[in-house]
């Protein structure tokens, strides 16, 4: 059986990956991300069901659990507070790591709901936000090359087959550590950026535009060339490899910049993202994240859960793709095919199958893992 090497980068927009030369020399298709930020669009992704889109949580069986039941050795190295095992993403993998210093124990939270309710009003945010501006920073993260060299060095050691997934968050705002990164200053005028504004308006420059685009492609081109040295120094015969994102991120288009849980918002440069097979055929050139499981899954030969939402690409075209927006207890839900797009915004959702009806609710998690998605220049943990 052939290893699998699924990659993942945080915040790469479709219309920004020539930006990635090793990645995009492939053949590259428009996915629609299946959530507005990292933990929705991922837990559906390796877990192929809505369900965990409305809940951002992982639910089910999940990708890495496929693999191990056909025998696979599966790691995971997914540096982000997103992806905490508290959302159970560490199920089915025999090792995983997040690279967070504090657990998601929904027993030990100690986050203020007086804050978190308050935070759901637009006017508390801008005030918050003028006394705490909301900049984002990758400081306590393990960069790119840290974790491809942690991955090239346990997927080397382990027996296979082996399945991999490596998430890369160089492409996260603000795109960079120290001189790399997007200036505070312009960091914190673009995140306030967009909506209405109660204390005066929240403008970024032309050329400060230009410079948020500049450093956004340099960290699109180091995190590519990471990916290029993990498939370059893995041992491996043949493995099948696959990309993609969690979601993009905006710049300006409708006057917001990057991406915010509490927005809700599905606009195309936010949903839709770089999606490559490499090492196997599939009948499309555009799907939905829901679709990776499945086609992964499906193109090893490896047994396809009837539970799962997406489809498998090795046989089918997806027609539809469904993006869920959740944020405590709203959502706005977004279906697309390829030439329309119907939006309900900032609704009342619950999903309903085999009798069972869960509706969308505030994450229970500990004050370590929230306080490391504030680092992130997240408001909450939604």
């Amino acid at each position: 059986m052939q290893d699998v090497i699924l990659v993942t980068a945080d915040s790469v927009r479709r219309d920004f990956v020539d930006s990635m030369s090793f990645v995009s020399i492939r053949d590259v298709m428009t996915g629609v991300a299946a959530g507005h930020y990292t933990r929705p669009s991922l837990a559906a992704l390796q877990s192929s069901k809505l369900q965990a889109a409305v809940q951002s949580k992982v639910i089910g069986h999940t990708l890495a659990e496929a693999f191990g039941d056909a025998g696979y050795t599966t790691i995971g190295l997914v540096p982000t507070p997103q992806a905490d095992p508290a959302f159970d993403f560490d199920r089915g993998f025999d090792r995983y790591d997040n690279y967070m210093s504090g657990g998601g124990n929904a027993v030990e939270n100690r986050r203020s709901r007086l804050r978190e309710y308050l935070g759901s009003f637009d006017l508390v945010r801008q005030v918050y936000r003028r006394v705490y501006p909301m900049e984002a920073n990758m400081d306590d993260l393990p960069d790119d090359g840290a974790v491809i060299t942690e991955a090239i060095e346990r997927f080397n050691a382990a027996d296979g087959p082996r399945f991999l997934w490596v998430h890369l968050m160089g492409t996260h705002r603000p795109y960079g550590t120290g001189s790399e990164a997007v200036p505070t200053e312009i960091d914190r005028t673009a995140e306030a950026a967009g909506g209405r504004h109660w204390f005066g308006s929240s403008s970024v420059s032309d050329d400060d535009r230009e410079i948020i685009l500049g450093k956004y492609r340099n960290a699109l081109g180091r995190t590519d060339s990471q990916i290029s040295r993990l498939l370059e120094s893995i041992e491996a015969d043949d493995p099948v490899f696959a990309f993609t994102s969690d979601h993009g991120d905006e710049f300006g288009e409708e006057g917001y910049y990057y991406h915010q849980g509490y927005r809700r918002r599905v606009p195309d440069p936010i949903v839709e993202v770089p999606v490559v097979f490499d090492g196997f055929d599939v009948e499309a050139d555009w799907c939905s994240l829901f679709d990776i499981a499945p086609t992964l899954a499906g193109a090893m030969g490896v047994a396809v859960p009837d539970s799962w939402d997406g489809t498998d690409l090795t046989t089918e075209r997806t027609e539809t793709a469904i993006t869920v927006a959740p944020w405590h207890d709203k959502a706005t839900v977004a279906w697309r095919d390829r030439e329309r797009t119907l939006v309900a915004s900032d609704a009342d959702v619950s999903y309903h199958m085999d009798g069972d009806t869960v509706g969308i609710e505030s994450a229970d998690i500990s004050e370590d893992v929230e306080s490391q998605l504030r680092d992130l220049g997240y408001t909450d943990a939604g």
